[in-house]
């Protein structure tokens, strides 16, 4: 069977529970370090992403954020988000203004375009375009009409029929009573207003403001505080809100009131088309709803939509006083379209676009095609159509995350709407941040207590948690969500270059003194082992087992080889003896001359030492004896070994002068672990050990033969002593087993008339056992003692102990 002390170290091939805590407590600072990085970080992912008062490198953080989410976006294939079929654009492009002239062309063209749209069935028509001035192209025949009209004041003879011409040129030309004609037939369109703020007011007066303030009134949508007793504080909160985020306005630019007809608002209504850029002038968010009104009083301020919503509540056939913003002391919670729609936003009415696609992902028509009804029937049928500018010089240009600058605004409202239809938008809440908390707490605690247990050289592999990162924020993208990369992976980044940082420079320090102090005379296994507790090498009493080690007749051998052969064999020797003794997890003490001292049971307590020396003594005796073959091969001295074993508790640690001090053992266990040694000359044996040794490993599969009781010089109690021989039912250097116990059989029948003072029957048993085995020294040593007592009996009082009377 297995030593126990094999089998204990066979089970601490990883660290026990005990020893990870001894562990983690060792590197408490690294691990209270990982705390303030993730502590650190929750702080700046706070005020980074919620803060109110943003600074540089918030500001930076966030547009590495913003980075992160473009890089998604580029990333994603098409066929992930395939775009709403039911969505067209038509286009005023390059082709519009060399078929229908130059811009601004006559609206009449637009509603022309209605009409061809009305035919094929389209279902709503939204345009990316404020009218908020007649059109300009009849100019020159109303300048023609009015002088005709001055001079027939005058009193002058005009033409009748010339007079009538220029009347009927005058109605043709009207392009905004045939646009408002056109809008009246088709039915449902939003027209397209914008929102100005006070720095863009420059060269506007007031009068004109208050006008267009008058013009839109009539499409505002409701309003409904959730928590009516708090509601008009609560609508204040909310305009503060949009205020503190700079999306509230001061004025706005309305359509002239011919084609923004308020008795038809539930037909042809207004939609604002402001799409407020990031930080960094990418569009990443819509802007739904917003508070406007010049009114000081602000609970008479009104609400309303943008071109997307007003286009969504058409398609879906709702009144305008079915659509309101819900909303309480926390801003705005949704907007209900009646029963059919309820979308949830921001605070501030904004949703995260779910961008489709880069440039032309929905499909474009050419206005001039729509006019001149170059189309397939049917292609707008029951569609969603926007109407915008791309062509150069007029187009509308905005910037998505896809990294193109000519992006048409326009498509950002197909995106919108889409997301709205669908209810898809880029979902970034309450749940996401969670989510985020808990990747930064992940990649902070945990990983803070695994760098707190590794070696640093194994610190690095945590690195590689950037890929599950990336995978994880990019799967959770492409299933709608937005969760942060950039703060978890400074968490993660942080920790490990901070921690390992720290580690090498203070840490590990203080580890490659204890691996230069100890390494000499500890195996790797008990230096990994010491690193985690280097207080136990300090002084202290305990169990251990202690082994000397001595080759016999070392001063012939010396004297037979030159220096440099003698170099080489003691190199050797101690080289393999003290790989044995590492093997076992021994700790080696010292090199006296030839001679080696190690102990087991030290620094660490550990259970079956005594059966750790023993299994090194015997693979020693077989590693002595390959030397020995291949010494007596090449002509060299006959080497050989005494080995002894004492165990038993001793002063264990560090001890020295202030110059030099190593870790050693000291103590009666020491010393009579040296003269046993020395007592293998007496009995003619290899290894022996006291009693203490073999109770300690006589059920761990040894064979054992009691030798002697005997009082080594010094001191006055009696020690029985064993022969250590080999394992059980294995062959020793004695043969078989079977002749192993025969021999001791006969051995303890002979030591037994020994006792009885016996000693010419002894000498004959004992002469017995030399006939059959010559090699048989410790009947050799009892034969001669027998033959000095046949001359000189003990006293009467002979208690069966033998006096050393040397060390």
């Amino acid at each position: 069977m297995a030593a126990p002390s094999e089998r204990f170290w066979q089970r601490r091939g990883v660290f026990g529970l005990y020893e990870l805590l001894q562990s983690w407590w060792r590197h408490r600072a690294s691990f209270l370090l990982s705390v303030v990085i993730t502590f650190g970080s929750l702080t700046l992912y706070y005020f980074t992403f919620f803060g109110e008062h943003p600074t540089p490198i918030f500001q930076f953080l966030q547009r590495l954020e913003y980075n992160t989410l473009d890089t998604r976006f580029r990333s994603r294939p098409r066929s992930a988000t395939l775009p709403d079929p039911r969505l067209v654009i038509v286009e005023i492009d390059q082709k519009s203004q060399e078929e229908l002239g130059k811009w601004p062309f006559s609206r009449s063209h637009f509603a022309t375009m209605l009409d061809s749209l009305h035919d094929d069935g389209a279902k709503v028509v939204a345009f990316d375009i404020t009218f908020d001035k007649p059109d300009r192209t009849a100019d020159p025949v109303r300048a023609l009409w009015a002088k005709l009209e001055q001079r027939k004041k005058r009193g002058e003879t005009i033409d009748r029929k010339l007079e009538g011409e220029v009347r009927s040129l005058v109605a043709e030309f009207d392009a905004d009573s045939r646009f408002a004609e056109s809008l009246d037939h088709f039915g449902s369109v939003v027209l397209g207003n914008f929102f100005l703020t006070s720095d863009q007011l420059t060269g506007i007066d007031s009068k004109t403001l208050d006008e267009y303030d008058e013009l839109i009134e009539w499409f505002s949508i409701g309003r409904n505080a959730l928590h009516q007793e708090s509601g008009k504080e609560d609508f204040a909160e909310l305009v503060g809100r949009y205020k503190r985020d700079g999306l509230l306005f001061t004025a706005n630019v309305a359509n002239i009131p011919v084609l923004a007809n308020p008795d038809n608002s539930e037909k042809t209504t207004i939609g604002f088309f402001n799409e407020p850029s990031d930080a960094d002038g990418v569009v990443r968010r819509s802007l739904l709803v917003l508070p406007f009104g010049r009114s000081k009083e602000i609970n008479d301020w009104q609400m309303y939509g943008s071109l997307e919503v007003q286009a969504i509540r058409l398609y879906l056939g709702i009144r305008s006083d079915q659509v309101a913003v819900q909303f309480d002391q926390t801003g705005v919670v949704r907007i209900d379209f009646g029963s059919s729609l309820y979308l949830k936003t921001d605070s501030t009415g904004r949703s995260q676009i779910n961008y489709h696609g880069a440039k032309r992902t929905y499909p474009y028509h050419s206005l001039a095609d729509v006019v001149q009804r170059k189309f397939q029937p049917g292609t707008f049928k029951d569609k969603i159509v926007l109407v915008g500018a791309s062509a150069t010089g007029i187009a509308d240009l905005r910037t998505p995350p896809y990294g193109e600058n000519d992006y048409p605004g326009v498509e950002i409202h197909a995106n919108v709407i889409d997301n709205m239809l669908h209810q898809n938008f880029l979902v970034r809440g309450a749940k996401q941040q969670l989510w985020d908390a808990i990747l930064i707490l992940l990649f902070g605690i945990p990983l803070g207590i695994w760098m707190a247990l590794v070696s640093p050289r194994w610190m690095w592999f945590g690195l590689g948690l950037l890929v599950p990162l990336v995978a994880v924020d990019y799967m959770t993208f492409l299933r709608g969500w937005w969760l942060n990369f950039t703060v978890p992976a400074l968490t993660l980044t942080s920790n490990v270059l901070l921690v390992s940082l720290y580690r090498s420079l203070f840490e590990e320090k203080e580890k490659r003194r204890v691996r230069t102090a100890f390494g000499q005379y500890l195996s790797p296994e008990v230096i990994r082992r010491l690193l985690v507790n280097p207080q136990l090498v300090e002084p202290k009493k305990t169990d251990i087992t202690v082994m000397f080690s001595d080759i016999r007749g070392f001063t012939t051998i010396s004297e037979k080889l030159d220096a440099q052969e003698l170099a080489l064999f003691l190199n050797q020797y101690l080289s393999d003896m003290t790989g044995l003794v590492f093997e076992h997890h021994g700790t080696l003490d010292k090199y006296i001359g030839d001679a080696v001292m190690a102990f087991w049971g030290a620094p660490f307590e550990e259970p079956g030492h005594a059966a750790g020396g023993c299994n090194t003594g015997l693979q020693m005796m077989d590693r002595v004896r390959e030397m020995q073959k291949k010494w007596e091969a090449e002509g060299k001295p006959h080497l050989d070994i005494g080995i002894g074993l004492n165990t038993g508790v001793a002063s264990v640690g560090n001890m020295g002068s202030v110059l030099r001090y190593g870790y050693t053992a000291l103590g009666d266990t020491v010393n009579l672990s040296s003269r046993l040694e020395g007592l293998n000359k007496d009995y003619g044996t290899h290894i022996l050990v006291n009693e203490t040794t073999y109770a300690a490993t006589k059920d761990d599969g040894f064979v054992f033969r009691e030798l002697d009781l005997i009082r080594v010089k010094g001191k006055l109690q009696p020690v029985t002593i064993y022969e250590l021989i080999g394992r059980a039912g294995q062959n020793s250097v004695y043969g078989t087993p079977e002749d192993v116990r025969a021999r001791i059989s006969l051995f303890q029948h002979a030591r037994e008339l020994y006792r009885k003072r016996e000693w010419a029957e002894a000498q004959k048993t004992f002469q017995i056992i030399l006939d059959k085995w010559p090699d048989e020294g410790p009947s050799r040593t009892y034969w001669k003692r027998c033959q000095d007592y046949l001359f000189d009996e003990p006293s009467s009082g002979w208690d069966g102990v033998f006096t050393m009377t040397h060390k």
